[in-house]
């Protein structure tokens, strides 16, 4: 299968290894200029990987490109780690906590990083990490995705 990656649209290359790390953190920037990308990212990723299963955060390590690996690197915790509790309120106070901003502001934050994160991993893998998520959170999940350049 070939590799395909359209540079206008920062698409998924189609073989579970995301896109570049300068395209993940730009897709940021673009749409929340106020915070800075790499920390918004780092917010939203430590307080999913907190709260995700080892395997499903494992499956997505291994979907992300090597930068990003990289730059996710203190977050990556082994398969058998078991999940945190996975609840709105505490989810939305742990991010806005990290990047010390309001509760308010964090769904706008956790909209535009989750479709950054969904354009990087399979669809099979989405339904997965959306099966863990609270309803009001696979919510913001679900409404980042029609935002991502999925892969087909």
């Amino acid at each position: 299968m070939a590799m395909m990656h359209n540079l206008e649209t920062e698409s998924w290359s189609g073989e579970g290894v995301g896109t570049s790390v300068e395209s993940f953190l730009a897709r940021i920037n673009r749409e929340v200029p106020e915070y800075p990308p790499a920390e918004a990212a780092d917010a939203v990723m430590s307080a999913l990987c907190e709260r995700l299963p080892g395997g499903l955060v494992q499956e997505m390590r291994e979907q992300f490109p090597e930068g990003l690996r990289q730059l996710f690197q203190h977050c990556w915790k082994e398969r058998s780690a078991q999940a945190q509790k996975f609840d709105k309120d505490d989810f939305y106070l742990d991010v806005a906590e990290r990047l010390q901003i309001n509760a308010e502001s964090v769904r706008l934050v956790l909209h535009v990083v989750f479709a950054s994160i969904l354009s990087q991993i399979t669809e099979k893998l989405a339904h997965k990490i959306e099966r863990e998520m609270p309803p009001n959170i696979s919510g913001t999940w679900n409404a980042s995705r029609r935002a991502a350049d999925l892969p087909r």
